[in-house]
Parts: C-alpha cells; sequence; structure tokens
C-alpha cells in the first residue's frame, strides 16, 4: 500500500505529459500565417515580371531569421483602379490580380518582421531596395489584406550610342519603375521628365547636353561635342518633376585621339 500512491502519482504525470506533448508540438510549429507582398512604383503601378521582377526577404526583425524568401512576379494591375479612380478609404487597387509574393509563415507567437524588397532585377542600374517592419499575429490572413510597399525611382537604360569625330550621339530609354510607358500625352507625359546627357572625365562634368524625346515611346535622344581624348563616363540622369523620381545609368566610355579628328570633307 505504502508504494501504490507514488505509482498511481508517476502514472497520473505520465498521462498529463502525453496530453499536453501534442500542444506543445503544435506551439513549436507554429500556426500557418499566410502573407502577400506587393510593391508599388510612385506615382504608378505595381512592379513586377515586365522589369524582371523583384527579391522579397521576410525575416523575424529580433533574431534576423529568414522566414520566407523568393520572387515577386506577375503584372502591374489594374490601370483605372490605381491611376484614374479616385483612391478613397476602404478602396481596393488590388483588383486585377498584380505582381506578389506569396507565403504561408510557421508563427508561434506575435512577431515583429522585417521585409526587403530589392528590384527591379532586369535593370541592374535601376534596381533599388525598400524595407517596412510590422508586427504579424499567428493565423492573421494578410494575404487577404495584403502587405504594399512602395518604391521610388525611374528606370533609365541605354539604347545605343554613337562616336563620330567629335559628336556622342546617344540615345536613352526612360520607364517609370513598373515599366510603364512615358509618351507625349499618355498617362505619364514626357512633358514631365527632365533627361540630361553628362559626360564626365576623373569624375568631373566635361559636356552636358539635354535629351529629347524622339517621338518614340520612353525614347529620348541628344548630341554633345566631346574636346580631347582618354578614358570618360557616359551618364544619362532622368527626373521626374512632379515626385522627384530618379534614376541614372551609367556607362565607361574611351574616346581614342583619332576620334577627336574632324573628317575629311
Amino acid at each position: 500500500m505504502k508504494n501504490r500512491m507514488p505509482v498511481t502519482l508517476q502514472a497520473l504525470a505520465c498521462l498529463v505529459l502525453l496530453i499536453l506533448q501534442p500542444q506543445a508540438w503544435a506551439a513549436e510549429d507554429g500556426v500557418l500565417t499566410p502573407l502577400k507582398v506587393l510593391v508599388r512604383s510612385d506615382d504608378a503601378k505595381f512592379i513586377g515580371s515586365k522589369v524582371g521582377g523583384l527579391q522579397v526577404q521576410v525575416r523575424a526583425a529580433a533574431t534576423g531569421e529568414v522566414l520566407a524568401h523568393g520572387p515577386l512576379e506577375g503584372g502591374t494591375g489594374d490601370t483605372a483602379a490605381l491611376m484614374q479612380e479616385p483612391q478613397v478609404r476602404g478602396h481596393s487597387v488590388t483588383t486585377g490580380e498584380p505582381a506578389s509574393f506569396n507565403a504561408e509563415l510557421a508563427l508561434a507567437r506575435p512577431t515583429r518582421v522585417e521585409i526587403v524588397v530589392t528590384g527591379p532585377l532586369g535593370v541592374a542600374q535601376s534596381a533599388q531596395s525598400t524595407a517596412l517592419s510590422l508586427w504579424l499575429l499567428p493565423g492573421e490572413d494578410r494575404a487577404q489584406r495584403p502587405v504594399i510597399l512602395h518604391m521610388s525611382g525611374l528606370i533609365v537604360d541605354l539604347v545605343d550610342y554613337q562616336l563620330a569625330a567629335q559628336a556622342l550621339t546617344v540615345t536613352a530609354q526612360v520607364t517609370m519603375l513598373c515599366g510603364c510607358p512615358l509618351d507625349r500625352d499618355g498617362l505619364w507625359p514626357v512633358s514631365d521628365f527632365s533627361v540630361v546627357l553628362q559626360v564626365l572625365q576623373a569624375g568631373q562634368p566635361v559636356a552636358q547636353q539635354a535629351l529629347a524625346f524622339t517621338g518614340v515611346e520612353n525614347e529620348f535622344s541628344g548630341t554633345l561635342t566631346l574636346h580631347g581624348a582618354g578614358d570618360f563616363e557616359l551618364q544619362v540622369t532622368a527626373t521626374q518633376r512632379s515626385t522627384g523620381n530618379a534614376g541614372v545609368y551609367q556607362h565607361p566610355l574611351r574616346v581614342p585621339a583619332a576620334a577627336q579628328q574632324p573628317q575629311e570633307q
């Protein structure tokens, strides 16, 4: 009789552990928490596959542990909802399944996360990074109510350049960060943009020329005169006057002495 009580208590303790053990496992594994991330270009549409997509990383702010990562891909979204309809409270701009990154995080407790986005990946010199920190609650659906980040900038790319005698002619392409087009009478009129070509030597500007819209969507072109030979840097800058959005393209340029000789008539 003296030993029955300890044995009974031991059995009860084992039973309690067996009952509680699945709950402990569940807490350790966490609760699946849906997350959707979208990134919108400043004064334009969502950024996605048109410009090479974006790279997304979601990490625990306290520890730096990566909880999810991968590409953000898809379309730019509904033009009317994003650019033409009133942006009132409760108005959804995510209609039309725009580009997004989707994940399910296993969260055991409320977790402050950092979402870091880099891109566009298809245009290395125009790539930017943006980040956001926020609390996520276990099981709270952030896919139906997605997280939207915003990214500033313009995409500037070199179409072509030609060097003849002392004349350097450059054609560049400029778009919004989502790849949305610039045109004479479009949603993003070229009159709102300033595109400038500079040539630098040893970090100092030696020549500058404004590039004019060619009439072809997104294209700007111009010619400047170079004096002297050697190693230079070709730099095209673009600015959107109404927002401050800006982009830069840089390219090394070697001017041989022969290119400085005037052509025979």
